[in-house]
């Protein structure tokens, strides 16, 4: 019996042990995971994961310490769809909850809690209000949803992150500032719709609290000179058909001189604003042309990202920005008194100015002779220092971006590059001087993606296409009638 008692002990105190070490276990992991959460998002493109823009939001938010409030109410009960939307709303009030200290959300009832509806003026279902101190914005269901497709296959979207992003926003910026588009000289549209519109760019500078109006600097009120109002936060000159006139030259001049930031984009071939000479650039003639472009284009050079706040977000993202025909720009060395200038975007060390000559399988190749050696800058940022030029003593210093393309900025290429609505969103917070909200990376994979090539990765799917195949298809045509034949 004593034996056996034992036996029993050793396998009662073993088994005791095993059991409070495997507690132990899974509670030390349990307070590893709650100090260091780790989540994984299996979704299709990541969808369910924050933007890295809504994240830097948050933290600016988060470094000001003000609480977030964000009230949620219910979709109406009994449609086909209010749990979907319930649902989407909450997972996502819960994504941002756990990337902010300062946020507080909560799911009202809006059938149940009508008196706190009340109280706070909300008179439909699935309406979002989020209020910081005295501070409100209110989200209606349809800025949080809308409909895909067509019959059968018309789906509902959440775009809820874009809407709550556009409000966080607006609590960063509690006023909406102006940019001011130059027209008169064939500038694109800031209203129009199509391919050469700037109605995207628009659309994405409203998330950010800047509303786009035009400038004309022609035309003025009878006994009034044209002048930049004093509202600006920025002037864009981008896409001129015809060149500046002596008086919108001075005008423009006078405004970069009280400190303020100025977008010009210039196209190869076409008029360039003389004021840009004093600040050190030059557009030589040719285009900018690199080994490397994009697919199936053979003017579009993939560019290099310098080190800089309006391409940081972007390199480390790998998000392509995309030029069509870029002019290139040159830095005058060294640069005139008061300016420091820095490249934003160039060609890799292969790049040239194209100049014209012979084609090789129908693409531009370098040609010393006649084409400028590289690499090429195709955007360059200026900083013009008060006192020491062109900017006066009693301002602020002044900013300027020069990019080779104003088609960068259309919506052809907004949508077709990756990274083109990133590098403008960054490129105006920059030029505002907003440094704290660079660094935006908003964009996501799509289902359609375009492959950067090199001229000779090209050349062998050609190769490949024009000879490889067809010959692989006529054999295997000879092999068929062969083996028919001698049936």
């Amino acid at each position: 019996m004593k034996q056996e008692w034992r036996r029993r002990l050793t396998y009662g105190t073993n088994a005791v042990f095993v059991t409070g070490l495997v507690v132990g276990v899974l509670v030390v992991l349990y307070l590893l995971a709650d100090a260091y959460r780790v989540r994984w998002d299996f979704s299709a493109e990541a969808g369910n994961t924050l933007q890295a823009d809504t994240v830097k939001k948050l933290a600016l938010l988060d470094a000001d310490g003000e609480t977030v409030t964000i009230t949620a109410f219910s979709n109406q009960r009994g449609k086909d769809d209010s749990y979907v939307k319930d649902r989407a709303i909450e997972d996502l009030l819960t994504e941002l909850d756990l990337e902010s200290r300062v946020l507080d959300w909560r799911i009202v009832d809006f059938d149940r809690e009508r008196l706190t509806a009340e109280s706070m003026g909300v008179t439909e279902y699935g309406h979002v209000v989020v209020q910081r101190g005295s501070d409100r914005i209110d989200i209606r269901d349809r800025d949080l949803f809308r409909r895909k497709g067509r019959g059968a296959d018309r789906q509902l979207e959440f775009i809820g992150e874009t809407a709550l992003s556009r409000a966080l926003s607006q609590l960063l910026s509690p006023s909406r500032r102006v940019v001011y588009f130059t027209r008169g000289h064939g500038e694109p549209n800031p209203s129009e719709r199509g391919p050469g519109g700037l109605s995207e760019l628009v659309s994405a500078l409203d998330v950010e609290r800047f509303d786009a109006e035009p400038l004309d600097l022609l035309r003025a009120e009878e006994g009034a000179a044209p002048v930049v109002p004093e509202d600006a936060a920025l002037v864009v000159l981008s896409g001129m058909r015809g060149p500046l006139s002596a008086q919108e030259e001075d005008v423009l001049l006078e405004y970069v001189g009280r400190g303020k930031p100025l977008l010009v984009a210039v196209d190869a071939g076409a008029p360039v604003p003389a004021f840009l000479a004093r600040m050190g650039v030059r557009v030589p003639d040719g285009l900018a042309m690199d080994p490397t472009l994009v697919f199936p284009y053979r003017d579009r050079p993939v560019p290099v990202y310098k080190s800089h706040p309006v391409t940081d977000g972007l390199r480390e993202s790998g998000l392509v920005t995309v030029l069509a025909a870029p002019a290139p720009l040159s830095l005058v060395e060294p640069s005139p008194d008061g300016v420091r200038a820095s490249p934003v975007l160039v060609s890799s060390r292969d790049g040239w100015i194209e100049r014209g000559g012979e084609l090789e399988g129908g693409t531009p190749i370098y040609q010393p002779e006649i084409d400028g050696e590289g690499p090429v800058v195709m955007a360059a940022a200026l900083q013009l220092l008060p006192g020491e030029g062109i900017v006066r003593s009693s301002k602020p210093l002044a900013r300027v971006l020069v990019v080779g393309d104003s088609e960068l900025m259309t919506n052809a290429l907004i949508g077709d590059g990756p990274g083109n609505r990133d590098f403008m969103i960054n490129a105006v917070h920059w030029l505002a001087g907003e440094d704290n909200r660079t660094g935006v990376v908003t964009a996501r994979s799509a289902s359609s993606r375009r492959l950067a090539l090199s001229q000779d990765q090209t050349r062998r799917i050609q190769l490949v296409s024009l000879t490889v195949l067809p010959s692989l298809i006529a054999l295997l045509g000879l092999f068929t009638w062969y083996s028919r034949r001698g049936r």
